[in-house]
């Protein structure tokens, strides 16, 4: 129970400010995940082999605990708040135009949620989530660069895949 107590006190801070950052700063469903995130913490620490730092163990659990909430409570990510490097941006478009590019950030974020665990995390958290790729390569438990190379790389393939979508 110390040692619970001790990483509560220690962490608990550091996972509700992720937690901020995954709920869109809402501080009730952020509070209200960090203290589901450590029951769960509580409940596994036995099971804690320390392959992976503490940090980076407490972050998994949290990360999905959170996507276990957005898949019981869906969430519509509005298409005007986004700026979506995929789409043109800055130029005056008509709405037909407009009505196309909806479609096509819809088939994105469709191709995005069909890519591997990795792509799709990194993806997500850089886009949507705007973290940077220290904070991403922090959560994984992965190095910098690698969390840009993964960025870039599942870049690619979205890119890669709506130029099939065009093509069709």
């Amino acid at each position: 129970m110390q040692e619970f107590q001790e990483l509560y006190e220690k962490y608990s801070q550091y996972v509700y400010h992720f937690m901020l950052k995954l709920t869109n700063s809402n501080p009730d469903l952020a509070d209200e995940l960090t203290q589901e995130t450590f029951f769960q913490v509580y409940l596994s620490l036995p099971k804690y082999k320390g392959d992976s730092s503490i940090l980076t163990w407490i972050c998994g659990i949290a990360k999905n605990i959170c996507r276990r909430h957005y898949k019981k409570n869906p969430i519509t990510v509005e298409f005007e708040k986004i700026e979506f490097e995929f789409l043109r941006d800055g130029e005056f478009i008509t709405m037909e135009e407009k009505a196309e590019q909806k479609d096509m950030f819809l088939r994105i974020v469709q191709e995005i949620m069909k890519l591997k665990e990795k792509y799709r995390d990194v993806l997500i958290y850089r886009l949507f989530l705007d973290m940077s790729f220290h904070e991403i390569a922090e959560i994984m438990g992965i190095k910098e660069n690698s969390a840009k190379v993964i960025y870039h790389r599942g870049k690619n393939m979205i890119r890669g895949r709506m130029e099939e979508y065009k093509n069709e």
